[in-house]
């Protein structure tokens, strides 16, 4: 297998597929509330999201385990196929990802927020992720990430929506505000910006009559050129397992086009993962046993 890494725009794990415009979206202008007012009623909102999405089902959830297949587009929005996947996280910063291509394609890119990630001659490819830490094992072996990769990760993990949910809107230096209505494929939402002490931008549009996420989008400034892009994912089609309700569908977009577009055969919580699972190690013992496999496959022939 061959790989070849190039940083993209930065993104936490998307899960969906959703009827958008492809355009950032906007909403209208909230009504003249004081900041204290604006506040409470963001988290009156956040918790209707929260018991939505399972209550403590959904915050006490430990590790998922989600398989599927992704679809990523090149730069004119054409389809460029489909990778089947295994996306396993012991929450918040342990992620293994397995991926099954039948042909050369650069489909694994669409989880990890990396462009150009490609599986020359089909097989299996798994990256692990595990705080700061992350390899890659492919025919080659087992390599160490990237920096920019590893960095990406770490901000994917920060600015992600579950994480946000879950535990770092309790954060000190973290604040919120109702920002608006909106109607979002055809549906009445609200919205609510977030904000942190790293001056990060963050907004999720809530379905007013179901309390579910239907976009999160994250705004953040290039380091090098000052510019500022914003990624939106949306999500559709959720579907209850072990008390936690999951969209089944999540399109990524950036810069107006499409990015990637995942969907979702199943997913299940609190499989009780072994964080030995998210090692250089597990890997390593991986391709050795699959070494192994092959020259015993080849001596019976």
């Amino acid at each position: 297998m061959r790989l070849t890494f190039r940083l993209a725009a930065c993104l936490s794990l998307v899960l969906g597929l959703a009827a958008t415009s492809g355009k950032p979206a906007t909403a209208q202008p909230a009504q003249e509330l004081l900041p204290e007012q604006s506040a409470a009623k963001a988290k009156a909102m956040l918790q209707q999201v929260i018991a939505a999405l399972g209550g403590q089902a959904y915050l006490n959830a430990r590790d998922s385990d989600c398989s599927g297949r992704v679809a990523q587009f090149g730069h004119n929005n054409e389809l460029m196929g489909f990778t089947n996947f295994r996306d396993m996280w012991l929450f918040p910063d342990k992620n293994r990802t397995e991926y099954i291509s039948k042909g050369q394609n650069t489909m694994a890119a669409a989880l990890l927020g990396i462009d150009e990630l490609s599986i020359s001659h089909g097989g299996v490819l798994i990256t692990v992720f595990n705080g700061e830490q992350g390899w890659t094992l492919d025919k080659t072996g087992v390599t160490d990430q990237p920096e920019d990769t590893l960095k990406t990760f770490s901000e994917q993990v920060k600015s992600g929506m579950n994480n946000m949910l879950r535990s770092r809107m309790n954060e000190d230096g973290v604040e919120f505000h109702y920002a608006g209505s909106d109607l979002l494929d055809l549906k009445e939402a609200d919205w609510i910006e977030f904000s942190d002490r790293e001056h990060r931008t963050l907004r999720i549009a809530i379905d007013r009559s179901t309390h579910l996420p239907l976009r999160w989008v994250v705004s953040a400034r290039d380091p090098e050129t000052r510019e500022r892009s914003e990624t939106t994912t949306s999500y559709t089609q959720y579907m209850g397992s072990d008390g936690v309700q999951t969209p089944l569908s999540i399109t990524r977009i950036q810069y107006g086009r499409n990015i990637s577009q995942v969907f979702l055969i199943g997913c299940k919580y609190n499989s009780n993962f072994s964080p030995e699972l998210f090692t250089r190690a597990s890997l390593e013992h991986q391709s050795e046993a699959s070494k192994k496999g092959y020259k015993e496959s080849k001596g019976k022939k």
